[in-house]
């Protein structure tokens, strides 16, 4: 009985706000004893109706249970896939050390230090990523604003990474020289291995990256896809490959257009696939 419970109180508060309310039909949601009630108000209407109303209670705990399952377990989703990033290239660093002490190259001791620092850097990401989920459930929080940052130096220290791997994939990465636009150093770099995945994923042979003022734009010879696909790339967990998440360029239309930016595809079947990122330019 809604009425004797404890949590009367509050449901006489929310009818009372409810009447109160300018909307035509309002609703309103309400947590008693542990479950969740909507109210619905319909006011009457016609010359006998004297300002009478009609309150529906309807008991929506088990509806609300599903829905934050399913919004957990999407959370869960996107947090293996923003984790996997930094791995990537940890994974790629560590068997290029294997093959330089395997082969007994003479510069091991350089490459060690460099392939290290690199490694380090990829931790201070999976640090940053584990934070940022932490700070997740607070209230109001906005990210910092995008800041002025090397479009350049980011994206040839992805190229580097990946010409690492040694997998029968050629990286080449092309400049004109310093590049700089407004965005966050951190989700630049998130974006262009999502891309770089996303293209070997695809089976390329090649990838080359362009740098240019407002623009990071990265070619592929890929599989491709076909013209009917396109529309539906940037969907939550629309994907092209049986081993992918389907998150990938959702994220990365997310944080580009965060800093103001802009992302395209062009893609043909059997031929490669082209990405447009557009970053806004900075002085």
């Amino acid at each position: 009985n809604l009425a004797q419970s404890e949590g009367s109180p509050l449901l006489v508060r929310a009818v009372v706000d409810l009447m109160n309310s300018p909307a035509p039909e309002p609703r309103s949601e309400v947590e008693l004893d542990g479950r969740t009630v909507r109210l619905n108000l319909r006011r009457l209407t016609g010359a006998d109706a004297r300002g009478g109303v009609v309150i529906a209670l309807e008991d929506i705990t088990a509806e609300m249970r599903t829905a934050r399952v399913l919004a957990w377990g999407e959370m869960a989703r996107q947090v293996a896939h923003e984790i996997k990033n930094p791995l990537t290239p940890v994974r790629l660093g560590i068997q290029h050390l294997q093959r330089v002490y395997r082969d007994r190259r003479e510069n091991f001791a350089d490459t060690l230090d460099e392939t290290s620092r690199r490694i380090l850097g990829e931790i201070d990401r999976l640090d940053t990523i584990a934070r940022a989920f932490s700070r997740f459930a607070v209230p109001g929080e906005e990210p910092p604003p995008p800041q002025r940052v090397d479009l350049a130096g980011i994206a040839s220290e992805v190229a580097q990474l990946y010409q690492l791997a040694g997998e029968g994939t050629t990286v080449r990465y092309e400049t004109a020289g310093p590049v700089w636009g407004l965005a966050r150093r951190d989700e630049v770099k998130e974006v262009l291995v999502n891309l770089f995945e996303n293209a070997r994923n695809a089976g390329a042979r090649t990838i080359t990256m362009r740098v240019q003022p407002g623009e990071i734009r990265i070619e592929d010879d890929g599989m491709g896809m076909p013209a009917d696909l396109l529309p539906r790339i940037f969907e939550p967990r629309f994907s092209t490959t049986t081993s992918g998440s389907g998150l990938g360029l959702a994220i990365v239309r997310r944080l580009v257009e965060s800093w103001g930016g802009s992302v395209s595809v062009d893609s043909e079947e059997g031929v490669g696939t082209v990405v447009r990122v557009g970053v806004p330019v900075s002085a």
